[in-house]
């Protein structure tokens, strides 16, 4: 008949136990920050693509001779206006974030397409 000592077993599963539910601990925090760094990093992405870039402060756009403001609009992130000069009629599109100029549509009367 052999004798066998269980003596530590008990506290060695007793630890691993613990040890189990330390790295758990750890493995679920660990997830938590990643989670939480990942949105304050689209957080920021959002926000600064959102914000107008700096220096855009203030633009200013000569009128043609003979130019009046009729009208003026905004299209997403464009600001359209309209003028009227001898009998023409212009559209200026300019980005709005920026104040850069993007185009212009000049329509006369009597001109063919």
């Amino acid at each position: 008949m052999t004798l066998t000592h269980n003596y530590g077993k008990s506290a060695a599963r007793a630890s691993g136990g613990k040890q189990r539910m330390g790295l758990k601990a750890l493995v679920i925090g660990m997830g938590v920050a990643i989670v939480i760094g990942v949105a304050v990093v689209l957080v920021t992405v959002v926000n600064r693509s959102l914000a107008p870039p700096a220096g855009a402060g203030e633009v200013r756009w000569q009128l043609p001779e003979g130019a009046v403001l009729k009208d003026w609009r905004v299209a997403g992130d464009d600001l359209v206006i309209r003028l009227e000069q001898d009998g023409a009629v212009l559209f200026w599109t300019f980005d709005r974030r920026s104040g850069q100029r993007l185009g212009e549509v000049r329509l006369e009367s009597g001109s063919k397409p």
